[in-house]
């Protein structure tokens, strides 16, 4: 799923955490060399919800936030940084208890994402 929306998207990473961390486990899955940036909090100084991390990485992949879109699993955090930049948000869902926000865009699984995208 991922190479094929590689072929149409620009993709990259946005997460909270140690930069070597989450690249060695990018490296570990085989899935490093489908995204094109990988921005880390540790990495640009800015966590999630701060919207500036999503602009690191918009800013990387030369893409404005109005023609990106965020899948995040994190309905809070992950939905307010993508409001706060600009970004549309899916979430996925896996189904563990949320409190408060139920973003509306979301999948249950990373394979609904094309059909949501209208991937053809």
């Amino acid at each position: 799923m991922l190479r094929a929306l590689g072929k149409r998207y620009r993709l990259g990473v946005v997460t909270n955490g140690i930069d070597r961390v989450q690249r060695s486990r990018l490296a570990a899955s085989g899935l490093a060399p489908l995204f094109e940036v990988v921005v880390t909090s540790q990495g640009c100084g800015f966590a999630k919800p701060d919207p500036r991390i999503l602009h690191v990485a918009l800013d990387a992949l030369h893409v404005s936030p109005r023609h990106a879109v965020y899948v995040g699993d994190d309905a809070a955090v992950d939905s307010a940084a993508a409001r706060a930049a600009g970004v549309s948000f899916v979430w996925i869902d896996r189904g563990e208890p949320v409190m408060g926000l139920r973003p509306r865009r979301r999948v249950r699984r990373l394979v609904e994402l094309p059909d949501l995208l209208q991937f053809d």
